[in-house]
């Protein structure tokens, strides 16, 4: 640069002077100088600037995620530092206080260009990341190409003042607003309390904790032990080892595991009419299992389920987590358009993902922009972009019992194969050869000489094209009927048939066998011949002793003259060869002159399975008839003498000899080739999962939702109004997206999660509205703690059980659900915590409490889906009566109520009675309902009756004494974990007395309670005891949650 400045100062003094006559000379020549220096500084800089673009680069596509994440906040519609705008385009062109800063077609002489470059004392942005040098790239090729904006001249950006929408900022807990606990939430609540003029409840009894703790964290209500030792631990410590207890189980996966499959729509079938069964749906509820049991930290757990696919080296555990957003219903109906559907679940993705994590209501913005909150259609389209993308696909996910079995069952098989192989090496080694030697000295070529047929009519009687080939091998093609039967006739020299000979023939290019079958093999029920003369008269010729080079085991060459059409020949798995078989005249048949041959070949076993390609040949020679194809090589070494064959006929020989001719080592070849049939097969089970298409899809707003009715494309981004995303590449994918969801400036992912948390321990979200937060949805309660616990939660490391420990520690947790009447007034939705919540167990917990009090409970943990006992017909109600049920046997039909096959358009009656949701779309909130219904169910379901017998049963025989009063406390306690008070035991005693004197005077009737016969021994009490069951089982103590 100093030595150009140099030589224009040289320039510009050793000009000679201009006369004023010259003015209009000088003053050009001062321009190009000027000019010229311009052009040259711009050169310079231009030299440091990334180059542009080398690609074409879309506003909305590129440009605008650049702003929106990196420039609106200092230059958008609240802040114009500098006086400049860049949130709409003709104030973006006009620039700021220091004009214009986006030249067009002229991206090396823009400010702009230069500011985000660094190559200007002030630096864009200020703060934060820099841009990247793509990125630079990208804005430069848009401000060459003219710099357009698009029709709107906006970009999509908003602000709103909604609590929701903004960052969490974590509160400093009240301090002593009551000495009675130090915790942070009490202080919290507490403190409402205070303001509302309402006391807190003291703390419920240690029975009612237990109890609850048990139902909120495993849902199963304690055992008589567990209650005991918990009653008996007088320590400071007794409660938060009961905590830990339940936090440990495995049990806890399966309860906390249910809430999240109700947000992620679980079910075992497709939905729609047809509504198929999906056998390996399970695979991802197991994962759901045991990502929570392991505490695995939320954020990925979530980001697993979102994009676990996109990990780098993505395991089988992280793309079975993607089975989240395979949830969606699946039409697999005739004539559907498969494109409608698909697009209905990526906007199902959309819908599911905005409510689960965000609280948002953004499928009301499918159709059209969102009608209360600042979401536009076209966001909604952004975040359609980023599933769009994603393509369903199958993984295989054998789980470790398959495994285990199968490398097991592998081990033994290969075992066995091993030895059958060193059998076989020993014979070879040992025997073969002497005897191979043996037959070598009298071996010559069979004496049989073969006429092969050429066919002068052929037909099939379903159709198929038979046609006469090289070397008269008759080919079948065009239609492949079913059940067919081949007709061939041919004139023939001979004048005695003793044998007949037929090849399956192998095509020489496909290599797919003689059959017509997709696997290559066939099926020939019946091969007969007679003889037709020229007076048109017939002649059947009996056929016997079949034999074939090979045949399938159960589909003997015998078979093929006997014309049952359950069985033939057939080959497999020699499929993808050649074979022949031969048959027998039963006695020597003459052929008048100008006779016909007519051989019929049936195929009646299965649907195209027929011989494709095939060739008849017949023989004047005696029997026998070896069944076997000699080529030119070994019947020339044959037809030679002893001595005079070489080395390389005897290597053909031997080959011969081997696989044709000696029956030990034949035997022992078969022997392997069925071992190695019966190779245990790898577990079928299959994990459904989302891949990201390899070709991308264009993605444009549907118009009014309409799929065909495309607008402006769009690409991957999220809601203006929260906080910008940031890719690891040019274009953000699910895997920056779900990283934006736990983005420290997300203000909606860990208020959302910890209101989800909150309400199944209480009954009641902070935000009732848990699936609303925008500006529809109810304030929380207490706005403080909801921060506090959105930003506590990040700090436990996103885990689940830690919050749970947090919140459950709480004194406000363990209060009593006791409704005192001030609070009945003045707060009847328990909205400012002043007491615990009573809630009616959900409904497979129902379930479950039953099984477990009766000791019916199979506690296994994951599998596949389970069939217990369905009411006579409903499986009926399915589509076309196509619902297979298979109830379960043993301890399968008593697992707990998460592993009930759910199939969408036939649920399990039981759990829909008791408000479990449809599985249709996700769900945040269960309804619960009180309804006669429900209390008839219970009484009398089988499957509740039989719980009935059982704890009947379990407490005869674990209070062995015959003292009734024991046996009433006992079974009292099995059902509500505490001893019943005085007057309850009055009561009870009563009406076993009352009962005892029922089934004394009918024992028919208590005997058909029991499911037994008239005359047993004690009848009367065990009946009553199944009576005082039925009552203890059906308080309603017994299906709430204190």
């Amino acid at each position: 640069m100093r030595s150009w400045q140099l030589r224009m100062h040289s320039i510009q003094l050793n000009a000679k002077p201009l006369s004023m006559s010259n003015t209009y000379c000088r003053m050009r020549y001062k321009n190009l100088i000027f000019i010229a220096c311009l052009s040259l500084t711009g050169t310079l800089t231009a030299a440091k600037l990334p180059p542009p673009h080398t690609g074409s680069v879309d506003f909305n596509r590129d440009i605008e995620p650049i702003f929106a994440s990196h420039c609106l906040n200092c230059h958008g519609a609240e802040k114009q530092k500098g006086g400049l705008r860049l949130d709409v385009g003709p104030l973006a062109l006009a620039g700021g206080d220091d004009g214009k800063v986006i030249l067009p077609k002229n991206s090396a002489g823009s400010k702009m260009v230069h500011l985000i470059a660094g190559l200007e004392e002030e630096v864009m942005p200020p703060k934060g990341d820099p841009l990247t040098t793509v990125q630079i790239a990208m804005i430069r090729k848009w401000i060459d190409d003219g710099a357009k904006w698009p029709e709107t001249g906006k970009v999509a950006v908003v602000r709103s003042d909604h609590w929701a929408f903004q960052k969490a900022v974590r509160p400093k807990a009240p301090v002593h607003i009551n000495s009675y606990s130090r915790h942070p939430i009490d202080q919290f609540i507490w403190r409402k309390l205070k303001e509302k003029a309402l006391n807190s409840s003291p703390r419920a009894d240690r029975s009612t904790l237990i109890r609850r703790l048990s139902l909120d964290l495993i849902g199963l209500p304690p055992t008589p032990e567990e209650v005991d030792t918990f009653l008996n631990d007088n320590s400071a410590e007794a409660y938060e080892k009961v905590v830990d207890r339940l936090l440990a189980s495995k049990h806890f996966g399966e309860r906390w595991g249910r809430h999240w499959l109700d947000q992620a729509r679980y079910a075992d079938s497709d939905g729609y009419e047809k509504d198929r069964a999906r056998p390996y749906a399970y695979v991802f509820r197991d994962w759901v299992i045991n990502a929570i049991n392991a505490d695995m930290p939320f954020d990925e757990f979530s980001i697993q389920q979102l994009a676990g696919d996109l990990l780098p080296d993505a395991t089988l555990n992280q793309k079975i987590a993607t089975g989240f957003h395979r949830q969606t219903l699946t039409n697999t109906e005739g004539g559907t358009d498969q494109e409608e559907f698909r697009c209905k679940a990526v906007v199902d993705r959309v819908s599911t993902t905005a409510t689960t994590w965000l609280g948002i209501t953004m499928g009301c913005a499918e159709c059209h922009s969102h009608k209360y909150d600042p979401f536009t259609q076209r966001e909604f389209y952004q975040l359609f972009a980023f599933f769009n993308d994603a393509s369903e696909r199958n993984v295989p996910a054998p789980q470790k019992e398959e495994l285990a079995k199968y490398n097991a069952a592998l081990a033994k098989w290969d075992k066995e194969l091993k030895s059958r192989q060193t059998a076989l090496d020993a014979y070879t080694k040992e025997k073969l050869q002497p005897a191979f030697e043996k037959w070598n000295k009298t071996a010559t070529a069979p004496n049989v000489r073969w006429q092969i047929l050429e066919p002068a009519k052929l037909k099939s009687a379903g159709g198929a094209t038979l046609k006469n080939s090289d070397g008269n091998v008759v080919i079948s093609s065009g239609k492949n009927p079913g059940a067919d039967t081949y007709t061939f006739e041919a004139t023939t020299s001979a004048k005695t048939i003793n044998g007949i000979r037929l090849e399956a023939i192998d095509d020489p290019d496909a290599k797919k066998g003689p059959g017509r079958s997709s696997d290559g093999n066939f099926v020939l029920t019946r091969f007969a011949l007679e003889i037709v003369g020229k007076d048109g008269k017939s002649q059947k010729v009996t056929l016997k002793n079949p034999k074939a080079d090979f045949s399938q085991k159960n589909f003997d060459v015998k078979s093929s003259i006997l014309g049952k059409t359950s069985t033939g020949w057939a080959v497999s798995p020699k499929k993808n060869e050649d074979h022949v078989a031969t048959f027998e005249t039963s006695k020597s048949v003459s052929v008048p002159e100008g006779a016909t041959l007519r051989f019929t070949l049936e195929h009646k076993y299965k649907t195209t399975y027929l011989l494709q390609r095939f060739r008849i040949s017949v023989t004047e020679s005696l029997a026998p008839f070896p069944a076997i194809r000699l080529d030119d090589g070994i019947a020339l070494a044959l037809a030679k003498p002893t001595a005079k064959r070489t080395a390389q006929d005897r290597k053909q020989l031997f080959a011969y000899y081997r696989d044709n001719v000696d029956k030990d080592y034949k035997a022992l070849n078969l022997n392997i080739a069925a071992q190695t049939a019966k190779k245990p097969k790898y577990p079928p089970t299959i994990a459904a999962a989302i891949a990201k298409e390899p070709k991308g899809r264009e993605t444009r707003v549907h118009k009014r939702g309409n799929f065909m009715d495309r607008g402006d494309m769009v690409h991957p981004l999220t809601p203006a109004v929260l906080n910008p995303i940031r890719p690891r590449g040019e274009r953000p994918d699910r895997l920056d997206l779900g990283r934006w969801l736990f983005s420290p400036e997300n203000p909606l992912t860990a208020r959302v999660s910890v209101n989800h948390i909150w309400k199944h321990l209480f009954g009641r979200g902070l935000v009732n509205t848990v699936d609303d937060f925008g500006t529809r949805g109810e304030e929380p309660s207490h706005p403080e703690l909801l921060d506090w616990l959105a930003t506590e939660y990040p700090r436990l490391g996103w885990s689940r059980k830690a919050l749970i420990k947090t919140i459950v520690t709480s004194k406000a947790y363990q209060q009593s659900s006791h409704q005192r009447p001030e609070l009945l007034e003045r707060d009847p939705q328990n909205i400012y915590l002043a007491r615990q919540s009573r809630i009616r167990l959900s409904a497979e917990v129902v379930r479950d409490s039953y099984l477990a009090a009766s000791g019916l409970l199979a506690r296994k943990v994951g599998g596949p889906s389970i069939y217990p006992r369905l009411p006579k017909d409903i499986a009926a109600l399915g589509y076309a009566n196509s619902v297979r049920w298979p109830e379960s046997k043993g301890d399968d039909k008593y697992r707990r109520g998460l592993y009930i096959f759910f199939r969408r358009s036939v649920p399990y009656p039981m759990l829909m009675t008791f408000d479990a949701p449809d599985s249709t779309a996700t769900c945040t909130r269960r309804e619960r309902s009180n309804t006669p219904l429900q209390a008839l169910t219970l009484l009398n379901d089988p499957v509740f009756f039989e719980c009935a017998q059982a704890l009947g049963k379990r407490i005869d025989s674990e209070i062995a004494s015959s003292d009734h009063v024991s046996k009433i406390r006992h079974g009292f306690k099995l059902c509500t974990a505490r001893d019943p008070s005085k007057a309850e035991m009055n009561r009870l005693t009563q009406m076993f007395d009352r009962h005892l004197k029922l089934a004394k005077a009918d024992p028919e009737l208590a005997a058909a309670s029991l499911g037994v016969k008239p005359d047993e021994k004690g009848l009367a009490e065990r009946a009553t005891l199944v009576a005082l069951s039925r009552v203890m089982l059906n308080l309603d103590e017994f299906i709430t949650r204190e």
